[in-house]
């Protein structure tokens, strides 16, 4: 599907689209065996129908044929020939009607494209042929090239657009979570920017597992409100935000791929994958390379057997599939180099330098060789690691780089040496934490305070199922816990039972799924400042993605909203619903353009303007 839509938008705009009326060149006869040959291909390799099919006059010169064949491939479909310009004839006709995609089920899936005819690019054929298939049924985008070689121009402006290399207002790499170790992914317009990024851009573009922003979760049937939803989060569509860097936006996705897209536009750019497992982090990038992890959030049953038959002494991994670190060219999307791991690799990495450091479902913090993936050293963290992704603090005193990351069984957080794996302090905290807790979520550093804020779900009581949600403090240079306060009791969140924090002006900013409500703390005492309580946050709760601060007001994505806040009192200014869910989706600000993904698998650009009038 977003192939499809895609080409279409592109095409339309630099294309006339136009039916060709004549045609000088002989047609090839309709019993040419080419013209059987290519619609018995079409149907061997798309048996279920696809979303898209390229018709081409026999007589179409060499030109054309390369750009239907370049155009097929990023339309994820066949390239058919009709025996003449004006006539598709039996076998084609037959060939087209199995490209339609079959209705099996009323419930949405993803990969599973909507039930229907293909969409139709035809090029050469007269206006009689394109007035015959519209009439069937078919939506026709007719391609006329006017002058020799246009549409093989056109075709190569879409397919291969241009990739932009440098952009004001963006920042040149991206090397930890949410952007940097505050986690306030807000960069502004410089004077001089162009006019689309000081005004902003609105676009939308689906990745390949994309499911309509009108449908209900998919297994909502089987799984009901609570538990749809996060599996969405986890298996199909974009678990955490993107990422902005020199005009390009990345993401990664749950269907096993990375995309760079046009931050001005929107247009997909390069698509890397598939890779051995699902994608749920931010995509970093650093010295022209991007770097993503791949993992799952399963258990094998016989890590959990054995863990069970030990007493609950025995080490836990945790990861049912495949996990690895990917290195791509951040230009090109080109395969650089992979590190395989024991464990999941969910956790976005962080680099520092020219290394790149990795915590896993195996209870291993990785230090890799950013430029080769040379493995450098790893530490055993004494417990495994979930979504905890990384941050960086920087001892003034010690003049030593602390990697700071969560992990769960045992939960508590660790600073690791970053030049030699030595661990530098542990904190198991004096509270009840409970499940996967610390190793679930991604610590925010203040790197002027030098502290630690970190969340987890505490005190679970067995007879009702609730629990509570802690954020405490801790000194980075030491690990001492400097305050701790509750958020308040709720239903236990199915998934990601916590929220990521975002620091800034000494005000810690957070979310808890336990309460599906947004809080913000004194960074200094831990005293709640004030609390917005997330509207529509379903069963499953909300409040999981960190805010950012921005143009002076706080800019929140939870549940099916974004919500722009005073961040003085936590009152709604405005909100918006652009369609889809947001799981741990944190907002990232270029000029005065939104960016962000979310678990339908869509990516989307949004003004701020239209989230929030008043800024107009």
């Amino acid at each position: 599907m977003r192939r499809t839509m895609l080409a279409s938008a592109g095409i339309l705009g630099m294309v006339s689209l136009m039916a060709v009326t004549g045609v000088s060149a002989m047609s090839p006869q309709p019993t040419d065996p080419s013209v059987a040959m290519m619609a018995q291909m079409a149907e061997r390799n798309f048996p279920s129908g696809t979303q898209a099919v390229v018709l081409v006059a026999g007589n179409a010169p060499p030109a054309d044929w390369m750009a239907a064949s370049a155009l097929a491939a990023h339309l994820n479909g066949p390239v058919l020939a009709t025996p003449n310009p004006a006539q598709l004839g039996p076998t084609v006709n037959e060939a087209l009607s199995q490209m339609a995609i079959p209705a099996v089920s009323q419930t949405t899936q993803p990969f599973q494209p909507p039930a229907g005819k293909p969409a139709v690019y035809a090029i050469g054929l007269t206006s009689i042929a394109v007035a015959t298939l519209q009439a069937e049924g078919y939506t026709v985008t007719a391609l006329n090239n006017l002058a020799p070689n246009a549409l093989l121009k056109a075709v190569n402006q879409w397919v291969a657009p241009p990739v932009p290399s440098q952009m004001a207002g963006f920042p040149s790499s991206w090397t930890s979570y949410a952007g940097g170790p505050t986690h306030n992914a807000v960069f502004p317009a410089p004077p001089g920017a162009p006019l689309w990024e000081t005004a902003g851009v609105h676009w939308q573009t689906p990745e390949m597992a994309a499911v309509p922003f009108s449908a209900n979760y998919p297994d909502l049937l089987n799984l009901g409100e609570r538990s749809a939803p996060v599996k969405m989060t986890q298996d199909l569509g974009n678990a955490v935000g993107v990422t902005a860097v020199n005009g390009i936006i990345y993401a990664e996705s749950d269907d096993y791929h990375l995309y760079a897209m046009d931050a001005r536009t929107g247009q997909v750019l390069w698509t890397a994958g598939p890779t051995v497992n699902a994608l749920m982090g931010n995509p970093l990038v650093a010295d022209g390379l991007v770097f993503v992890s791949a993992g799952d959030t399963g258990f094998p049953f016989s890590q959990l057997l054995k863990y069970d038959l030990s007493g609950g002494t025995a080490p836990l991994v945790r990861g049912l599939g495949y996990a690895a670190l990917y290195a791509f060219n951040a230009q090109t999307g080109r395969l650089v180099w992979r590190q395989d791991f024991h464990g999941n690799a969910m956790a976005t990495p962080i680099v520092v330098g020219n290394t790149v450091y990795q915590p896993t479902g195996g209870g291993n913090l990785w230090a890799m060789s950013a430029t080769t993936g040379h493995v450098l050293w790893k530490t055993n963290l004494g417990g495994f690691d979930s979504m905890s992704s990384p941050n960086y603090w920087y001892n003034p005193e010690t003049h030593a780089g602390e990697v700071i990351v969560g992990t769960s069984d045992a939960n508590h957080v660790v600073a690791v040496n970053a030049a030699t794996g030595q661990i530098i302090w542990t904190q198991p905290t004096n509270l009840a934490i409970f499940n996967t807790g610390m190793g679930d979520n991604s610590p925010t550093v203040d790197p002027q305070n030098g502290i630690v804020i970190q969340d987890s779900v505490v005190d679970f009581n067995h007879a009702n199922g609730t629990c509570n949600l802690a954020v405490y403090a801790m000194n980075a240079a030491t690990g001492q816990m400097l305050w701790s306060t509750d958020l308040g009791r709720g239903a236990a969140p199915p998934a990601y039972k916590a929220g990521v924090a975002m620091v800034a002006n000494g005000v810690v900013y957070v979310g808890s799924p336990v309460t599906s409500t947004f809080y913000a703390l004194n960074e200094s005492t831990g005293q709640v400042l004030w609390s917005f309580a997330i509207p529509k946050a379903g069963p499953a709760g909300a409040g999981r993605g960190n805010a950012v601060l921005a143009d002076g007001v706080l800019w929140l994505a939870a549940g099916p909203s974004i919500y722009a806040l005073n961040p003085a009192t936590g009152q709604e200014i405005s909100q918006y619903t652009p369609g889809g869910r947001f799981g741990i989706v944190n907002p990232v600000i270029v000029g005065h353009t939104m960016y962000l993904d979310n678990s339908y698998d869509w990516v989307q650009a949004i003004p701020l303007t239209l989230i929030d009038p008043h800024l107009g």
